[in-house]
């Protein structure tokens, strides 16, 4: 608690009057704040952290002024990961200054992102606001400014708030470098016993509703040199979370194998409640949802709205804002809802699908019940029955707080290059203070001298293979032997468009003639023709021309639309619902061995209810039937050769619940016979993507062609040609630990992923400009010039700082390297078992569903997940019965 005095004092007193008792979060951070301490606060969504943080802040600001001594700098800086959260924490902190002091208050506060207007940011550098409210990005634009620095130099505390969304990515890495350069500039101030300066660095402050493990992320939040208070309250806030699923009889109805089948149930949810918050895991999700339920609940169309990132700035506004004020019945949302925006009453969290991750379904439902008081409710509505099991084990996990652990990013170099321009537009540096300074961000702790000395020498000129030639294209900076500083005039001009890490996917934006919409992506747009159909918003929109970067709409309503795409990252499933899962299995084979009754202990161990419990049994029952079940005790591999089988009835024959016939739409016979393998490693989809790249890779220099590998989280499906089927006695050999990374790297080669993420790397290290003189440039465009500048770089400099990078994140960001080499090396104790089913398991048909979606099959996908789904729930229903039942 505040010390007496402090409880006395007018900023304190307001709180008292206006809330009455301190929530434990603030109980538990004023009094460390107050002693100048660094916290980490790890407190769940609803329970008073952003005056945990700031009230403290406010008070003595508000003390300052009183006294005549609040200078007019930039005392306290506020970073968010959302532009969104500065917006709304500048409309919150303005409530108590203005109960204070009136309209005009004198402590100011300012929001400074990538929206912020010239001239609203020249009125902050001639009068700043004392707390600034900014983004990772915009700080790194003000460190660069020399100007700036005299208006920072006196800042007291940073707060970083929802930091587990920064800590284990980039743009954390990225904001740990700006706050230890912010610390390094810290004005001195006057010792209390002596004339002489003292440098007192800020107090940093983390905010989040949930991060693990919180020892990791506060080392990121304080650096190499600094300690953190842990204050874990998270007991403090009531979340409930349940698990829904209309799944009964037929769980696959026609309406098909996703959320839209779930939207009759979602619709009376809603009904029954004054506020809904539903979240999907991807935008064109969100869309879809926001549109079926339109269609589906006509009177609720005007109460139903639609919020992504990919939606302009001012629609998202104007959602919101009606959900503070209680306007809208339902909101669908991807991830952009999901951290801690002022919402206002919300009384149901829905989560289409699960999330994925435990700690993604806590954060979720955190946004109902937006008060210490309230209980957060939160119902994870299962679309199939992988993802029944999968809901009930997150739950479980939830229940019990079981959050998966963040890995802060090492030594990201391309991240290093764009700071050492950054810091080279100030002053000149000498290498030992520049490594010295960039040591104690506790992403670069081990940065290497050697690596630290080859950044250096790329920005002087490119690197050794475009030095000689084009210094003057690529150089950034002028270096010697002793130190270096960026090239004044084009570069630092250029450099200050193009701060940040978060790459370009060349995006259109669509327009009304009255207002922008948002944005989707080149590749979207391009296929469309004039007049075609698309949907923004949730809303039919019909395309009425389009320009190199911008495409016009009228509103289209009745007409069916084209659901857009984006190019967002497919959500993996974290390693610890995996192990709960891969637990569950192993579990439910040895109470099938001893004859348990499968139903009440299925119940009991997924803490589900009992008709969801009946659906496990009978999936995982009649798994065992057609194949086995995989757990943790071996590798189970399925053969199925498709086309060997009688061939699948159409649509509607032999089923009394399809409600008619309905034949192929484009009149083919079925795709050729092909050997699929299911691989059941259910280690999550980007260490089955490594782990499926080595293997078929092995497989085409044992067998020659190309196999196909198609990555789940389940596990990965090996589509091979006849010549090119193996027996169980060759898995060991595919499956052989040694010289995996190697065979990840040959894998790789020439592969579009790897141009991927060195298009990134290029961006934010600076290779290739993403924004020239305020536009953006087209990914075309872009992808041309950094494909060349890769060819380059491969054939003459393959050990560039860059091609490093690219490499780097494609193995330990985008595929997980290193858990597929463990799973391996796990693997070798234990058997391997190959299959042979006549038809695709249950267990096998999530994997063989996104096979189908990812390759061109001649036939609708759509139907051919159907009329599978209708064939092998008919064995089901007519095989064995859950003992129990």
């Amino acid at each position: 608690m505040p010390s007496a005095a402090a409880k006395t004092t007018p900023v304190f007193a307001w709180f008292a009057a206006k809330y009455g008792t301190p929530t434990p979060a603030q109980s538990a951070a004023w009094p460390q704040i107050a002693r100048g301490e660094n916290i980490l606060l790890a407190s769940p969504t609803g329970t008073g952290k952003t005056f945990a943080a700031f009230l403290g802040v406010l008070d003595q600001l508000a003390q300052e002024h009183a006294a005549g001594t609040l200078r007019g700098t930039i005392q306290c800086v506020y970073i968010s990961p959302l532009r969104a959260l500065s917006y709304d924490l500048e409309k919150n902190l303005r409530e108590p200054l203005r109960d204070l002091f009136g309209e005009k208050p004198p402590i100011r506060v300012g929001l400074r992102s990538g929206d912020t207007s010239s001239g609203e940011r020249a009125s902050q550098f001639t009068k700043p606001p004392h707390i600034l409210l900014t983004t990772p990005e915009s700080l790194c634009v003000l460190l660069s400014q020399e100007k700036w620095l005299a208006l920072l130099a006196d800042v007291r505390w940073v707060i970083v708030d929802e930091i587990h969304a920064l800590a284990d990515n980039k743009r954390g890495a990225h904001l740990a470098l700006s706050i230890e350069r912010l610390a390094e500039g810290r004005a001195p101030a006057r010792s209390s016993s002596t004339d002489a300066p003292e440098r007192v660095p800020p107090i940093r402050i983390g905010l989040s509703a949930t991060v693990a493990p919180l020892e990791e992320v506060a080392r990121f939040l304080t650096g190499t040199h600094g300690k953190c208070a842990i204050l874990d309250v998270a007991s403090a806030k009531k979340i409930e979370l349940r698990v829904y699923t209309p799944l009964r009889k037929n769980p696959y109805p026609e309406a098909g194998y996703t959320g839209q089948r779930l939207i009759r149930e979602l619709g009376e949810l809603i009904k029954k409640n004054t506020t809904t918050l539903i979240f999907c895991n991807v935008r064109s999700g969100a869309e879809a949802v926001t549109f079926w339920l339109r269609e589906n609940f006509p009177e609720l169309e005007d109460v139903i709205e639609c919020h992504h990132a990919s939606l302009e700035r001012d629609v998202r506004r104007e959602v919101e804002d009606r959900l503070k004020r209680g306007e809208l019945r339902a909101v669908v949302c991807s991830t952009s809802l999901e951290l801690g925006i002022d919402i206002g009453s919300v009384d149901l969290v829905v989560m289409m699908s699960t999330p994925k991750g435990v700690s993604k379904a806590l954060q979720r439902a955190g946004r109902a019940g937006h008060n210490i008081h309230a209980i957060s409710r939160g119902v994870l509505m299962a679309t199939n029955v992988s993802d029944l099991v999968e809901a009930c084990a997150t739950t479980r996990l939830a229940r019990g707080r079981h959050l998966e652990q963040v890995r802060v990013p090492e030594t990201p170099l391309d991240v290093l290059a764009q700071h050492l321009v950054s810091m080279g537009c100030t002053r000149r540096w000498s290498r030992a203070d520049a490594l010295a300074l960039v040591r104690r961000a506790y992403s670069f702790r081990n940065l290497d001298e050697a690596e630290f000395g080859d950044v250096l020498d790329y920005l002087a000129g490119g690197g050794a293979s475009l030095r000689q030639q084009y210094t003057e294209v690529f150089g950034k900076i002028e270096l010697d032997d002793e130190g270096f500083e960026t090239r004044a005039g084009r570069v630092r001009r250029e450099f200050l468009q193009n701060v940040g890490v978060i790459p370009t996917v060349g995006s259109v934006r669509v327009r009304t003639r009255s207002r922008a919409l948002g944005t989707v992506e080149e590749s979207f747009i391009r296929l469309l023709r004039i007049g075609d159909i698309f949907m923004m918003a949730g809303r039919p929109v019909r395309l009425d021309r389009i320009s190199t970067m911008e495409a016009w709409v009228t509103p289209a309503p009745g007409a069916i639309p084209t659901v857009p795409r984006w190019n967002a990252s497919k959500m993996a499933l974290s390693n610890r619902v995996c192990e709960e899962i891969t637990d569950f299995r192993s579990e439910l084979c040895e109470q099938i061995v001893v004859g348990t009754p499968l139903v009440p202990w299925i119940a009991q161990r997924l803490e589900c209810d009992r008709p969801n419990a009946e659906i496990i049994a009978r999936i995982h029952l009649a798994q065992q039937e057609l194949s086995e079940i995989p757990t943790s005790y071996f590798l189970l591999v399925e053969e199925f050769i498709e086309g060997a089988q009688q061939p699948l009835p159409p649509y509607g024959e032999g089923n009394a619940r399809s409600g008619g016939s309905k034949k192929n739409a484009r009149g083919r016979p079925p795709t050729p016979a092909a050997h699929h393998y299911f691989f059941h490693s259910l280690i999550g989809r980007a260490a089955n993507d490594a782990l499926a790249r080595v293997v078929s890779y092995r497989l085409s220099q044992l067998r020659g062609g190309n196999a196909i590998a198609t990555p789940h989280d389940y596990g990965f499906v090996l589509t091979v040609a006849p010549r090119q089927g193996f027996e169980e006695s060759e898995l060991a050999a595919l499956l052989d630990p040694r010289k995996f990374e190697e065979q990840v790297h040959a894998s790789l080669g020439q592969s579009e992923m790897l141009k991927y993420h060195f298009r990134n790397a290029a961006q934010t290290g600076l290779m290739v400009y993403r924004n020239y003189f305020d536009q953006q440039k087209p990914m075309r465009k872009l992808a041309w010039s950094t494909e060349v500048i890769f060819n380059v770089l491969q054939q003459h400099e393959p050990d560039h700082v860059l091609l490093r990078e690219a490499r780097r994140d494609t193995l330990r960001t985008f595929l997980d390297t290193e858990s597929a080499l463990a799973f391996l090396q796990a693997q070798q104790d234990r058997p391997v078992r190959l299959r042979r089913v006549e038809r695709v398991p249950p267990l096998s048909f999530a994997m063989y569903a996104t096979k189908i979606k990812e390759a061109l099959l001649v036939e609708d996908p759509y139907e051919t997940m159907e009329r599978l789904y209708h064939q092998w729930w008919n064995e089901i229903e007519h095989g064995p019965q859950p003992a129990g039942t």
